[in-house]
């Protein structure tokens, strides 16, 4: 009987944790380019150009991409689908772009896990170069939000963002 009141105990823990970390996340990594910002600005203006270097469109060669609209314009978007687990499923449509400078967007994400986040990127000149800005905002589902105190989320979104902001590097100073 003690081990049950132990096991029930901790998973209160867990859902009182979880309840006071929240749900809502965000994570931005930046890169410096030894590019032109028009060089760098060519490569995240549009869908297309972000799908040259998106970490994760890389990870499965048999992906299934539809883009409707006019590409680099708000309302433009793209879904995928596919069967790998880490891709997944689902669209990510432009919102706004500041010409030059800034490009956000809405993804929704349908499989593995369903959710919508809000995704830009930023370009500003610095120095002989152009400074990229990634970021990422959503949330995670109670009560799996806990999963925010051991950085699982940090931890994976930080190798996905370096990768494909090394990616955008080496194409603007190619």
């Amino acid at each position: 009987m003690i081990v049950l009141y132990v096991i029930l105990g901790l998973i209160a823990l867990i859902l009182i944790i979880a309840a006071l970390i929240g749900t809502k996340w965000n994570f931005e990594k930046s890169i410096m380019i030894n590019a032109p910002l028009n060089k760098v600005w060519d490569n995240v203006n549009t869908l297309h150009a972000l799908n040259n270097w998106n970490p994760w469109m890389a990870k499965d060669s048999n992906i299934n991409i539809v883009y409707t609209g006019t590409d680099g314009t708000p309302g433009a978007s793209f879904s995928w689908v596919s069967a790998e687990k880490n891709v997944g499923e689902g669209s990510q449509t432009i919102v706004k772009i500041t010409d030059k400078s800034e490009m956000l967007s809405r993804v929704d994400f349908i499989k593995p896990f369903a959710g919508t986040g809000n995704a830009f990127m930023r370009i500003a000149p610095e120095g002989n170069g152009t400074k990229a800005t990634w970021r990422m905002e959503s949330s995670t589902p109670y009560p799996m939000n806990f999963i925010k105190i051991f950085g699982v989320i940090e931890k994976n979104m930080d190798k996905d963002f370096n990768t494909g902001l090394s990616k955008l590097k080496a194409i603007c100073e190619g």
